[in-house]
């Protein structure tokens, strides 16, 4: 499987769109938008409602949104990691193979946590390796967007049609929702994975 620039740059442009905000947020959710639209048109009308939200919302505001998505939510928690293996050891084990293929790459994660599901997508965007983005992408991506995204369903009045499976009454919830189209799109990969690998079968392990 091939990387091409543009597979890398909207990688690097999700990665934005889930870090903290900063000016010119808006700006990238449109661009995404316009450089996801051939893939996946559905995820670049999520993208285009984000920015409109963004451009309607008060910095500080959108800072407070951030924060209760990401932060106070624990189902949200933006830590890979986190989602596969909870507090568990495991979970120590995953992020330092992360830290040594990071490495290997020579991609500085900062101050953030490596599991840190925009960290993990920059450097998926910079990974000289196709084959182990496609497993990032597989084997820790999409196993924690669906519980990232997943709401609790309540069995639905006779005569009335069910709950839709995904929120996406939130506005961080388009991102994380076009994100998972544009990987499933991408990379071919189903939603449901009922084996998540544990760190020391991955082949991520160098």
């Amino acid at each position: 499987m091939q990387t091409t620039t543009q597979d890398t740059r909207v990688l690097a442009q999700f990665a934005d769109l889930l870090a903290y905000p900063y000016p010119g947020l808006a700006q990238t959710a449109r661009d995404c938008s316009l450089a996801v639209a051939p893939e996946s048109p559905e995820a670049a009308e999520l993208l285009r409602e984000f920015a409109a939200f963004v451009e309607r919302t008060p910095y500080n505001v959108l800072e407070e949104v951030f924060t209760a998505t990401f932060d106070l939510n624990a189902s949200r928690h933006p830590y890979v990691g986190y989602h596969m293996f909870g507090e568990a050891y495991k979970r120590s084990v995953f992020m330092l193979e992360l830290k040594n293929r990071f490495k290997k790459d020579g991609f500085d994660e900062g101050l953030e946590m490596p599991d840190h599901i925009a960290v993990i997508l920059r450097f998926m965007s910079v990974c000289s390796d196709a084959e182990t983005v496609a497993e990032l992408c597989r084997d820790a991506l999409l196993v924690t967007l669906e519980p990232m995204m997943a709401m609790e369903i309540e069995a639905p009045v006779e005569g009335e049609e069910a709950p839709p499976i995904f929120d996406v009454g939130d506005d961080y919830s388009r991102v994380l929702q076009a994100l998972r189209l544009v990987l499933l799109a991408r990379y071919g990969v189903p939603a449901e994975l009922e084996v998540i690998p544990l760190p020391d079968q991955s082949r991520l392990v160098s």
